[in-house]
This record gives C-alpha cells, structure tokens and sequence, in this order.
C-alpha cells in the first residue's frame, strides 16, 4: 500500500519523506511514497512518487486520494503569519483543503489512516506554564482556529468509520533552513542566521520562551503515530507533544561558540504581543505513555540540524 505526503517539499514534510524513505527497507508497510506539494521535492528517491498540485482546489485534492493510498500524512498548510496576514487563504489552504482531503478518504470508502500537523497555536490568553493534555485549546490567531477545527473534524470522521485519524500538536520545529511567515520563525532563525555567518536583529526579549523540538523528532513522531494502534488513542485523536522549553537568550548561548554572526534583540511589538499570548512549556504524559520521544536539549537540537 503507498502513502500520501501533502506539504512534501516543506521543511516538516520533506524531512518526513526522507525519513519514511528510509525506513522502507525495514517497514515491508510502507509502500511507494506519494509526495505532493506546489514547489519541487529538491531531491530523488526511486521510492517517491511526486506530483505537483495546489491542495486549494478541491478537484486535486480530491484525485490524490487512490485506492491503493492506505495513509495519509497531511503536512500542508499556510503558517501563523501567513494565515493572519490573508485570512481568506488561510482559510482555504488550513481549513477548506483539510476538509477536502478528508472527503477524498470518506469517498474512497477504505478508511485510510489520516495523520495531521496540528499546533500548540490552538493555545491562548492566560496559559499555565506548562500547558499540559488537560488545559482547553482557545486560539488567539486565526492559524490556531483553524487548525483546531481540523482536529474537531478529524475526531468525527474517525468516529464515523470515514478514516482513522491521527493528530499531532507540535511545539515549535527547529532548525528551518530558510525564512517563513511563521510568526515563530526567530527561534530558527536566532541559530540558523550566526551559525551561517550572518548577523540577526532578534524580534523578541531574550527572556521570551517558547517549547521546541528538532525536525528529527517530530517526522519520527509521524511515523510512531501511524504505527499506533487506534483503541490506544480512543476518540479524542488528538496528541500534544513534549517540548524543551528554551527563551532567546539561551538559544543564542548555545550556539554563540559555534557562530561567526552576531545576535541583537530589538523586540518587535506586534511579534513580541503574539509570543507572550503562546504556550512557553508543553508537558503531555499522555505522548510519554504513547511512546512519543522529545528532545532533552537546546544543545541536542542544535546538534541535530548541525548534523
């Protein structure tokens, strides 16, 4: 059986087809790759199948879907600055596309599995620290909403028999390798930038947190998750994962020894007003008892993207 990878040329999403690329010869499940994603994959893999194709029309969407697709890993999306900046294409590519995805598996009538990348952007307003499996998801941007109305509509299409749905919520992902609309995208850029030789004006206070965890870990997550079997996850599908709560400042320690560019905080207002409404810890016994692994450090991830 193939599997389907949305958002395949993304920083998540080609990390994951590399990585279940490579687990093929020891997981006889893992069929050809189907790989998707409006820009080229950047890489050949005799394994992968790619197409290229906009998931905002519902016609292509809806063709992805085949008979021998047996899951579905759902990576695409417009992230949280994109998705404020243009509420309409937010909307349609986080929302409107997931629901169309969902219909191709209903309509396909197999009940494939259907992983999702949700976020720890459901989260807002005046959180614990740590935000835990017990503290209620109320989005203060509209990529979080968005995201969590995907994670509604999953639980009940898996309780209606239509997929076995899947989703994880993931903390800030490290390193990116180039620049986004995320709103999160200085904690990648406040290691990737000094490390490359360049110097970066860091939009946040040094004491800013927030919960990381390293590409690696999260396509391995992906791939763990599917291997789950569904009477462990019950109805609610949803899973947050753990993180290393890591501020500004400690990721520019970190990484100042190894850097030959320079680091310099002048907070934005408006990305700082966002950052400080954003979980600063995620702590989930539910991912430990599931088997999900987090990294143990800032230093790890570094060591990770370096690597």
């Amino acid at each position: 059986m193939a599997i389907l990878v949305t958002g395949a040329a993304g920083f998540i999403g080609a990390r994951f087809v590399r990585e279940a690329a490579r687990a093929q010869t020891a997981r006889p499940e893992i069929g050809e790759i189907h790989a998707t994603d409006q820009g080229a994959l950047g890489f050949e893999d005799p394994k992968v199948r790619f197409s290229s194709g906009n998931i905002a029309y519902p016609q292509f969407v809806r063709s992805l879907v085949t008979s021998d697709v047996s899951t579905v890993f759902h990576f695409a999306a417009l992230v949280s600055g994109g998705a404020e900046q243009n509420f309409e294409l937010g909307t349609k590519v986080n929302l409107d596309a997931t629901r169309d995805l969902l219909e191709a598996c209903r309509l396909a009538g197999h009940r494939p599995k259907f992983i999702f990348a949700s976020t720890i952007g459901v989260y807002g307003g005046d959180l614990p620290d740590p935000v835990t499996d017990d503290t209620p998801a109320s989005p203060r941007i509209s990529y979080g909403a968005q995201k969590l109305a995907c994670e509604v509509l999953i639980n009940d299409y898996t309780r209606r028999g239509f997929v076995d749905g899947r989703t994880l919520r993931l903390p800030a992902v490290l390193v990116r390798e180039g620049t986004n609309t995320a709103l999160s995208g200085w904690s990648s850029a406040v290691i990737r930038e000094p490390l490359a030789g360049h110097d970066y004006v860091c939009p946040v206070r040094p004491d800013t947190r927030q919960p990381c965890i390293s590409v690696q870990k999260v396509a391995e997550a992906f791939l763990h998750a599917a291997d789950l079997p569904a009477d462990a996850l019950g109805h609610d599908r949803t899973v947050l994962l753990n993180s290393v709560s890591v501020s500004a400042g400690q990721m520019w320690e970190a990484v100042k020894p190894k850097a030959t560019g320079r680091v310099r905080f002048e907070p934005d207002p408006r990305v700082q007003s966002v950052m400080d409404l954003v979980p600063k810890a995620t702590r989930s016994a539910r991912a430990t008892q599931l088997g999900f692994h987090h990294n143990s450090s800032i230093e790890e991830i570094i060591a990770e993207s370096l690597a």
